[in-house]
């Protein structure tokens, strides 16, 4: 009996140290890093990609400008229901505080004049170019499609004959222009308005001066220059 229990004295000493060796190795066992929280997929991505809306546009430096006008003159009666086309090509610099100065070249300017003074009053076509500087003033809101645009500029104006028919081949050109513009993506601009223009050698082709003077609609688009 005495034997029976040394015998179940002693394993359970054997299975008490067994274990001990165990809690000792495991203690003694680096710790496994911890993996740190998976990131959402929101906190890693740039501010602007946060925000729910798009991005408003940047505002646009429209350099480059076309645009193309058609109208008639402003007196019909007298000037013969005189009418004119035309086209024209334009660099804007900015200057600041809205405003921009651009020289304009128009290669290619129509008129359908009256020759009033001839008999019988005849009508002609009379072709011609131009060249002005043009001063700019244009809102455009950053966060808006739409702004305006006002534009004035005298410049030189040359016809291949006289223009109006009784006037000279040199005069000056003086236009005015009102214009709504649209955001066509993130550098276009189309442009829709009304123009003034008048033509006039004040004098200093001769004596006569007998002018003529047009209200247009002038449509146009401007991208930035590259």
């Amino acid at each position: 009996m005495r034997k029976i229990r040394k015998l179940r004295a002693a394993a359970t000493l054997a299975a008490t140290l067994f274990f001990l060796k165990g809690e000792c190795a495991r203690a003694q066992a680096p710790a496994e890093p911890v993996a740190p929280p998976a990131q959402t997929a929101t906190a890693s991505l740039p501010f602007e990609e946060k925000t729910t809306g798009a991005a408003a546009p940047a505002p646009l430096d429209a350099d480059w400008r076309v645009s193309a006008s058609y109208g008639q003159a402003s007196a019909p009666r007298s000037q013969g229901f005189a009418e004119r086309g035309s086209f024209a090509v334009a660099r804007d610099f900015d200057l600041g505080s809205l405003f921009s100065l651009g020289i304009e070249f128009t290669p290619l300017f129509v008129v359908n004049q009256t020759r009033v003074d001839l008999t019988g009053r005849p009508r002609e076509v009379a072709w011609a170019a131009a060249v002005s500087p043009v001063l700019a003033w244009t809102y455009l809101p950053r966060a808006s499609r739409f702004g305006v645009r006002l534009e004035g500029g005298v410049g030189i104006f040359w016809g291949f004959s006289p223009i109006p028919a009784e006037g000279s081949r040199f005069n000056f050109l003086g236009e005015v222009a009102g214009l709504v513009l649209v955001r066509a993506g993130r550098d276009r601009l189309f442009s829709a308005g009304i123009r003034r223009a008048h033509i006039s050698n004040l004098g200093l082709a001769g004596p006569d001066n007998p002018g003529l003077s047009f209200y247009s609609g002038v449509v146009g688009v401007s991208w930035p220059a590259r």
